[in-house]
């Protein structure tokens, strides 16, 4: 893992959060991988995809579905089996996943909420303790990076 990034969100929608990741990664041509905390959550994270403006459609598959190479978006929960590493992880789970250490680039959520703020500042840690320097920003502000 190269680089992580804890996004402060103005609410607890996650889901939101891995799309609009998910977007401005898959528009710097970049594989994603999102990893939810279950299989309701990822179901929620492959809706929300599909229902986007058609003009800006991201091909994206849950992990049990697609073609066997994959699509520039997978959507994984612990029981869908082992990701692959990917350029960008987007993590929804409330432990860092194996796979983070195959990705290039981690992006953490910081929901308002204090029980969901509580488990990301454990995660911050446990980065911390594996030798990375998280950063740190609001999510407006890292969606109004060029780059």
């Amino acid at each position: 893992m190269n680089t992580v990034t804890f996004c402060s969100l103005t609410d607890d929608d996650r889901v939101a959060f891995a799309c609009a990741v998910a977007a401005k990664a898959y528009g710097q041509q970049q594989a994603v991988l999102v990893y939810c905390q279950d299989r309701a959550q990822a179901e929620a994270v492959d809706e929300a995809l599909w229902t986007r403006d058609p003009a800006s459609f991201i091909p994206h598959n849950l992990a049990d579905e697609g073609p066997k190479s994959g699509s520039p978006v997978a959507i994984f929960w612990p029981e869908a089996g082992q990701p692959r590493g990917r350029a960008v992880l987007i993590n929804l789970h409330e432990a860092i996943p194996h796979v983070a250490v195959q990705c290039g680039h981690i992006f953490e959520a910081v929901p308002a909420s204090e029980p969901l703020k509580i488990a990301a500042r454990a995660r911050f840690r446990a980065y911390q303790q594996q030798g990375v320097a998280p950063k740190h920003m609001t999510l407006a502000d890292f969606l109004a990076q060029s780059h």
